[in-house]
């Protein structure tokens, strides 16, 4: 399970000392990936957590039929790691499922959303959700 708490450093601190839990400083992509040829599996894990991998990579580890990446936007960007997914999947003429485990700020949602579809004017201050909230309109 995973969650987004954006606040100064002592939260983090303080999450660290009362919880079990993994707490990182910036937000973090957690990304399960189920391939639909249980083959791509092995050379999956290792384009994603051996020598060579992504330098964003902070931990891939594989459950029963994929496995869950956990990954810095900041530095290695959606388009790199799906494409390196792509390429592994592609060997065994296989398709995926994505489901994303971690909440995104808004802006690391709005760049994504700007480099997939190549329209760099979507910026957080151009959505809607946010702009009707920082007005008080909606809570």
């Amino acid at each position: 399970m995973y969650g987004l708490v954006e606040g100064p450093a002592a939260c983090a601190t303080a999450l660290r000392e009362e919880t079990r839990a993994a707490v990182f400083t910036r937000p973090v992509i957690a990304l399960a990936v189920s391939p639909s040829v249980p083959e791509a599996l092995p050379p999956l894990l290792h384009a994603l957590a051996g020598p060579g991998r992504p330098s964003g990579v902070l931990s891939c580890d594989a459950y029963e039929g994929g496995l869950v990446v956990e990954w810095d936007l900041e530095i290695t960007s959606a388009d790199v790691l799906l494409g390196l997914i792509d390429i592994e999947m592609d060997r065994f003429h296989a398709r995926r499922v994505n489901e994303l485990l971690t909440p995104l700020p808004l802006a690391w949602s709005t760049r994504i959303a700007a480099n997939g579809l190549r329209a760099p004017e979507i910026t957080p201050d151009r959505v809607l959700e946010e702009q009707l909230e920082v007005q008080h309109v909606v809570e």
